[in-house]
């Protein structure tokens, strides 16, 4: 079983941060008494617009915390309105002189080192904060609040905080440009209340003067071209999927409040059928893989850790506000990743097989 996403998945993981906001909440949020400011609602909608009518070339870092350790990755951003974006990637390491692609859905991922390109559809890029297919859900499980203004890469800014209505911790913060609307810089928080993730725009510059050869996506010569992941729907047939399987499948009965089964789907890696079920709250994401090969997750370079639940022994990582969970029982292999901390993610693993 292949779950750990890959540096560069997460880096653009945009669906996971994807998801924020925009409908009718602002008269609700200015009578629970928020601070005084703008619009928080209005905010975030023309936020989520920004990247389709505005073009730049910056720099981004992102830093991802866990519990012994902070790993960053810096980008170099070129973007021009409503759809061309290429990134490439100046740290760390590992992945110097990488490059995305994104025109639309379709992402090109250069894998300079092994000579690859992959090629995914997906339906939204780290630039957006939001789709429009899950505003509902995410304005029915977070509040949005003004929180004040501030400077990012010298542009003035004004902060919105996304609050779990069910628990009342803050999940998420945004600083918006106040001329463009483009997200300067966005944190992620644990549920303790410390930050899990952070990127922001240490370098900006708007402009439409970037030439169509930025965002070609011919391979170089000798490139092995692979089929990445596909999915051009928001949604995809539940039912089926899960009985397509190739085997009895489980579902977790207990689940953070305001989570929903949004998307199933059955994939093959390294000759491993397995599936995956996707659940989200419209902000955060909860996958479950399960397969009856016995296949076990792919760590990475990341060295697991152990943790005992119901008699079973099972492995953990954690990755900024990332974890994955993996564990056997019923003759099926079972992983979990969410942007949940460990003793969450255990609460739902042992829900999942009565």
């Amino acid at each position: 079983m292949t779950c750990a996403r890959s540096p560069v998945a997460r880096t653009l993981r945009g669906a996971a941060l994807g998801a924020v906001l925009a409908a009718s909440l602002g008269g609700a949020c200015r009578a629970a008494g928020t601070l005084a400011g703008p619009d928080p609602v209005a905010l975030l909608r023309a936020s989520v617009a920004a990247p389709e009518s505005v073009s730049y070339v910056g720099q981004v870092e992102t830093v991802r915390f866990s519990s012994n350790r902070a790993t960053a990755t810096i980008v170099k951003i070129e973007h021009r309105a409503p759809a061309l974006t290429r990134r490439w990637f100046v740290a760390p390491e590992a992945l110097y002189g990488d490059y995305v692609i994104t025109r639309g859905m379709a992402m090109y991922q250069f894998d300079t080192k092994r000579e690859k390109v992959t090629v995914s559809h997906v339906p939204a890029n780290d630039e957006q904060l939001a789709t429009t297919s899950n505003f509902d859900r995410v304005l029915q499980n977070y509040r949005p609040i003004f929180d004040g203004a501030g400077t990012v890469a010298d542009r003035a800014t004004t902060s919105i905080v996304l609050i779990n209505k069910y628990t009342g911790e803050r999940a998420l913060r945004v600083w918006i440009d106040r001329d463009t609307h483009l997200v300067l810089k966005k944190e992620e928080y644990h549920a303790s209340g410390a930050v899990a993730s952070q990127t922001r725009f240490e370098e900006l510059r708007y402009t439409g003067s970037i030439p169509d050869g930025i965002f070609s996506t011919d391979a170089p010569p000798g490139y092995e071209r692979a089929a990445g992941q596909d999915i051009t729907a928001p949604t995809s047939d539940v039912d089926a999927a899960i009985k397509n399987a190739g085997f009895s499948p489980y579902r977790p009965g207990d689940l953070p409040q305001g989570f929903m089964l949004a998307r199933a789907e059955v994939t093959t890696v390294n000759g491993v059928r397995t599936l995956h079920l996707i659940y989200s709250d419209g902000l955060r994401s909860i996958s479950l893989f399960e397969n009856d090969a016995n296949a076990a997750a792919d760590f990475g370079a990341l060295r697991p850790k152990t943790t005992h639940f119901e008699g079973h022994a099972a492995d953990y990582i954690e990755d900024g506000p990332t974890t994955l969970l993996t564990w056997k029982e019923h003759g099926l292999a079972f992983a979990l990743v969410g942007d949940l901390l460990l003793p969450e993610l255990v609460q739902i693993a042992r829900s999942v097989v009565p």
